[in-house]
C-alpha cells in the first residue's frame, strides 16, 4: 500500500474521527463550565440569603426578649391595679388614641378642601 492510499484511507479518517471527538469533549466542557459558573453564582446569591434571614433571625429573636420583658411589665401592672382598673385603663387611651386619629384626619381632609 502506497503512503498516499494510507494517508487518503487510513489516516485521514482516523484524524477526522479524531477532531470530531475532541470538538465534542470541547463543547461538552464549555457546558459544563457555564453550568458550573451558573451554579457558583447561584450558590452566592443564596449563600448571602441565609446570610440576610440569620441576622433577621437575630434581630427577631432580640425583639421577642424585649417584648417578654414588656409583657412580664405589663402582667406585674395588671396584677397590682385590678384588672378590672386594668382594662378601663387601657379603653380609656385606646378611645382617647382613636379621638386624636379622628381628628388628625378630619384637619388632614380640611387642609385638601382649602388647597383646592
Amino acid at each position: 500500500e502506497s503512503a498516499k492510499s494510507y494517508r487518503e484511507k487510513k489516516a485521514k479518517p482516523l484524524w477526522a474521527k479524531i477532531v470530531k471527538v475532541l470538538r465534542s469533549v470541547y463543547r461538552a466542557y464549555l457546558d459544563l463550565k457555564s453550568k458550573f459558573e451558573r451554579l457558583q453564582a447561584d450558590y452566592g446569591r443564596e449563600v448571602s440569603k441565609n446570610s440576610s434571614l440569620s441576622e433577621r433571625i437575630y434581630e427577631v429573636c432580640a425583639e421577642r426578649d424585649s417584648l417578654k420583658g414588656k409583657v412580664r411589665d405589663y402582667e406585674r401592672v395588671r396584677r397590682a391595679i385590678g384588672l378590672e382598673q386594668a382594662d378601663r385603663i387601657l379603653e380609656a387611651a385606646y378611645q382617647q388614641e382613636q379621638a386624636e386619629k379622628e381628628r388628625k384626619r378630619a384637619a388632614r381632609q380640611k387642609t385638601r378642601v382649602g388647597a383646592r
